[in-house]
């Protein structure tokens, strides 16, 4: 075991979550969210924890796909660790209700596990059973939010080249912003029909998080020929740090912290927005190409 694993071991606590074994007859198809950052140590792992909170307490299904591949930030925050991984689906014995687990307040959770490139050196039929069976989620979720990596690796890439609607987290930091607007330029340059969103974590003022989305904005209406929207802020809130020492979501945690209120504003304004066509199935079919096509 290398250090990685050992520190990760040491970090994780044994909490017991309970596997899920019931199939649901919903054949609505979930709203794919991809959440992604130019960079790490702006809090998207953490983002999108509370997020799926705070959709859960709205009355929506919620499923998490934890696919940071290899350094699994939703697990580290809630002190859990999955004995399997969206990986594991290549074994005669694993489907997709062994790997997905329970979270707090019943929100879905299924850990990445490996790398997007471990995947597609698979059999091919091993690489169609993993497919399969992504397909199958649909029956589980309004909401699957995908969080991806920070930066602009392959395995991002390939989940954000699958989704039609993207989340960027950043920060006020200057390196941050210019880190977003790289993320926003990839992003750009591979569809120009996705929708993109901006959160900005850590604010200081309303009006700090409102500049930094200003910023983003212009350079990528100026140089993309890209408009971006804005969903919303988080305070930097000490009691952020708080929960995530304790391995507690602060909406959980602290729900009436003004981090929690914010995370409330930006469910809600997600909420808000109609959706004709949550392409569910198009996230599917766009993913099962781009293993299929990296292949060799």
């Amino acid at each position: 075991m290398d250090q990685a694993s050992k520190l990760r071991s040491a970090i994780l606590k044994k909490n017991s979550y309970n596997y899920i074994n019931n199939k649901s007859n919903n054949e609505n198809e979930p709203r794919v969210i991809c959440i992604s950052s130019g960079k790490g140590g702006v809090g998207k792992s953490n983002f999108t924890l509370n997020l799926a909170l705070a959709l859960k307490k709205k009355g929506s299904r919620v499923l998490i796909i934890d696919a940071d591949l290899g350094l699994a930030n939703i697990e580290i925050l809630l002190g859990i660790s999955p004995k399997l991984g969206l990986v594991d689906l290549v074994k005669d014995n694993v489907n997709i209700e062994d790997i997905i687990i329970e979270g707090p307040l019943g929100i879905k959770i299924i850990s990445g596990g490996a790398g997007i490139s471990d995947i597609v050196d698979l059999p091919l039929y091993k690489l169609n059973k993993i497919l399969n069976n992504i397909a199958y989620l649909k029956n589980y979720a309004d909401f699957m939010l995908i969080d991806t990596g920070a930066g602009i690796s392959k395995s991002v890439i390939s989940f954000i080249s699958a989704s039609e609607e993207i989340i960027v987290v950043s920060t006020p930091e200057p390196t941050a912003i210019a880190d977003a607007y790289a993320l926003i330029k990839v992003i750009s340059k591979e569809s120009t029909s996705k929708i993109i969103s901006l959160v900005v974590n850590k604010a200081d003022t309303k009006k700090e998080a409102e500049n930094t989305f200003n910023k983003l904005s212009l350079v990528s209406k100026k140089f993309l020929y890209k408009n971006i929207e804005y969903l919303g802020y988080i305070s930097n809130d000490k009691n952020v740090q708080t929960c995530v020492k304790r391995q507690i979501p602060f909406y959980i945690g602290a729900p009436n912290s003004l981090a929690s209120q914010n995370i409330d504003n930006i469910c809600n304004k997600l909420l808000g927005k109609k959706e004709n066509n949550k392409l569910f199935s198009s996230f599917v079919k766009k993913l099962s190409g781009l293993f299929f096509s990296n292949r060799g």
